[in-house]
């Protein structure tokens, strides 16, 4: 089963049990906390490794999450420390992220720009995306100075390609076979 089917696998039974419970906020807080220690590759694959006997990696993970997460998200650090798959909790608390945000209508979106966009400017972005779409927008930046201009914008499987970059590349390949 591959790592990304197995965390999403987990974060739906995991957002399923937090839904049936009304702790979907607590698992979230907790999830985070698990991310931080998970996201520790040292930490991570000290707990997964099969050489040190798994009563020790139990004590390892009650010691650090015990008294910081709830009874439900401990039994699901550790049996996923049991498995060796420890490493997978900053995936699943990614998938429950955004399973919890698809419950509340919000889209995630990446939007790419050249330099920093000012508040003002990524709020009028932010509003004319939320009106393409008809869902509330959670927005994410991202620099990459090669696009020299414009903007690309990410929501799901869909993209926007506004950058100078992709409009020179047009241009070129347009020149290139009209002179051929």
């Amino acid at each position: 089963m591959p790592r990304l089917a197995a965390s999403r696998r987990f974060a739906e039974a995991a957002f399923e049990i937090a839904t049936r419970d009304g702790t979907v906020e607590a698992w979230r807080k907790d999830l985070g906390v698990c991310c931080e220690v998970a996201s520790d590759e040292a930490a991570a694959r000290a707990i997964d490794s099969p050489a040190v006997p798994f009563e020790r990696r139990r004590e390892v993970v009650e010691q650090i999450l015990g008294s910081r997460v709830s009874r439900l998200t401990l039994n699901l650090a550790l049996m996923l420390a049991a498995r060796g798959r420890f490493g997978l909790l900053p995936d699943i608390s990614s998938d429950f992220d955004e399973l919890w945000r698809r419950s509340r209508g919000i889209v995630g979106a990446t939007v790419t720009t050249p330099s920093a966009l000012t508040p003002s400017e990524l709020a009028a972005l932010q509003g004319r995306l939320e009106e393409m779409s008809g869902s509330r927008i959670e927005l994410y930046t991202e620099i990459n100075p090669d696009l020299i201009g414009g903007l690309c914008v990410r929501i799901g499987d869909y993209q926007i390609d506004a950058s100078i970059a992709t409009r020179l590349s047009r241009l070129r390949k347009q020149l290139v076979q009209g002179t051929s």
